[in-house]
């Protein structure tokens, strides 16, 4: 069995289309995922640029956990917080940088390993290597539509909380009185109370909760602006029905998954989501459709990126 050799092989010996990449059949999502379309990042230096990146992520998720378990003002259960959509966003980011940075390493410096090697070494790297893409098999999608709906997830959770917690009150920034909000809240309400700028009284109140704020709800939407234009070269998610529905069924279950972290802990991940606050099933419904609909944005603006980057990564490659 023989892996796929490196795209920049493969554009040697083969005329180029967009992008840089062989016109003789397209190359797989995997790889891809490791490679950046611009010809001034190399491969090593994406790998290090990953590596980074990973990096920080690790260290900005425990100091992310040790904040909302212990610094957060909130009388629940910490068994919330598996529940909370930032955590769901941060989980998905991370599982997804782990992958590809195994397979950017692994794929620039062990490109053939032997299928039949019992060793360790060789089990672990091809465990670290990118899947193959055989024409049968549907991994391929099922890398797409996680690919999507990790990002898509990263954009809302920044648009949901800029839009929607912080005028109303639940950003857990911190306030003169060291009160905060809730985790999560509900849509769209301006500012009627100057006790709610998000602002207001944070520098007295030390780094760490600026620095975990920022990395909850700043940090997504620009790695996801870094991963998608710069650090990857996969495609428009295609097919575009496909996908859609895939984002909003992960949407959905999500809800779902939130509800059931309310019966089971007795906090909603979304204010908009507890009937009692509300006043009424038809608001909850009505909230829940608006999120959808916000996924639905998302994933626009998210395809809309990747097809500005295809465009101009096209013209940056001459044939």
């Amino acid at each position: 069995m023989e892996r796929t050799p490196l795209i920049g092989n493969l554009m040697r010996s083969n005329q180029q289309d967009e992008e840089g990449q062989a016109s003789v059949g397209d190359h797989p999502i995997f790889l891809r995922a490791a490679h950046s379309p611009w010809r001034f990042l190399s491969q090593n230096t994406l790998g290090y640029i990953r590596g980074a990146v990973l990096t920080y992520m690790i260290v900005a998720a425990s100091m992310l956990i040790n904040y909302k378990a212990k610094h957060q003002v909130d009388d629940h259960s910490p068994w919330r917080i598996p529940f909370q959509f930032s955590t769901v966003t941060w989980f998905l980011l991370l599982l997804y940088h782990i992958m590809v940075f195994c397979w950017t390493i692994t794929h620039m410096h062990w490109p053939d390993i032997d299928a039949y090697d019992t060793r360790w070494k060789s089990r672990v790297l091809r465990f670290m290597s990118p899947p193959e893409q055989r024409p049968d098999s549907r991994r391929h999608f099922y890398f797409s539509l996680f690919y999507t709906v990790t990002h898509v997830f990263a954009l809302m959770n920044v648009t949901h909380y800029w839009t929607v917690l912080v005028p109303n009150g639940h950003d857990h920034w911190p306030s003169k009185g060291g009160d905060s909000g809730g985790e999560d809240s509900g849509f769209f309400v301006v500012f009627d109370d100057c006790d709610k700028n998000p602002l207001k009284g944070v520098m007295p109140s030390g780094w760490f909760p600026i620095f975990c704020l920022f990395n909850l709800y700043v940090f997504p939407a620009i790695i996801t602006l870094l991963e998608t234009t710069v650090l990857n070269s996969i495609r428009r998610p295609e097919p575009v029905p496909s996908h859609l529905l895939g984002t909003v069924l992960s949407v959905v279950l999500y809800l779902v998954y939130g509800a059931l972290g309310a019966k089971a802990t007795g906090h909603s991940p979304f204010f908009w989501m507890d009937e009692d606050e509300l006043g009424g099933n038809d608001k909850v419904a009505g909230s829940c459709a608006l999120f959808i609909l916000l996924s639905l944005a998302k994933f626009s603006l998210l395809h809309g990126l990747i097809g500005m980057r295809e465009s101009v990564s096209e013209g940056s490659h001459p044939n």
